[in-house]
């Protein structure tokens, strides 16, 4: 079932890219910043892990106001725990590398405000494929071996939610969140509920974009 989901993704993708070398109308930069993000499940609070992700991306408008936008992108995820005496002074930290393929919409507010501030943000909502390259979980520092480690999935499927604003002719602030919808991993001991499967990341993003074409 994910691998199928990240088919229709490429799909998309490749038909997108099609559209705008056959139209002519499309414009795309490259993205990169930070990443807050943490597990969730696995009772550690958070967002209290840092990382980085880095992207290409290509858009068109679709209707006024509104653009399809696609990005290939590599993101680090994962969570941290810090160590307090509330935790036993627990040094754990996880590490999730991904490639991500966002497809998103974007609606361009100004016909919705008159506020000069705000008629600039562009909202953006829409899903993600993401294939699982690289993890590593540790604990005071020494890598837990893998025969202790929960399985991971290859693949998860994503909501993504934010917004961006100009902050020159060709560079944009990006603000974002995303949540998966599909599990990274079991929970520890394999329990499920029918709405909690397992454990799935939470992220919040911040970077900027800048526009090349």
């Amino acid at each position: 079932m994910k691998i199928f989901t990240l088919k229709i993704f490429f799909f998309i993708f490749c038909s997108l890219i099609t559209g705008h070398l056959a139209a002519q109308r499309f414009e795309g930069g490259l993205r990169a910043g930070m990443v807050a993000s943490e597990v969730s499940g696995d009772n550690l609070g958070g967002p209290n892990k840092l990382g980085w992700y880095a992207s290409a991306y290509t858009f068109t408008p679709v209707a006024e106001n509104v653009s399809m936008k696609l990005e290939i992108m590599y993101i680090t995820k994962g969570s941290r725990s810090v160590p307090t005496e509330k935790n036993d002074f627990l040094e754990y930290t996880f590490h999730l590398q991904y490639v991500e393929v966002p497809v998103l919409v974007l609606v361009d507010v100004s016909q919705y405000s008159q506020s000069p501030v705000l008629e600039k943000l562009v909202l953006h909502a829409g899903l993600s494929g993401s294939v699982l390259v690289g993890y590593r979980e540790q604990e005071f520092g020494l890598d837990k071996p893998v025969s202790e480690l929960e399985p991971f999935h290859p693949a998860e499927l994503n909501i993504l939610l934010g917004f961006s604003y100009p902050l020159t002719e060709r560079v944009d602030f990006h603000f974002g969140f995303s949540n998966s919808l599909t599990p990274i991993r079991p929970h520890s001991g394999q329990s499920k509920v029918w709405y909690n499967r397992g454990q799935y990341n939470s992220i919040w993003t911040f970077g900027v974009s800048y526009n090349l074409w």
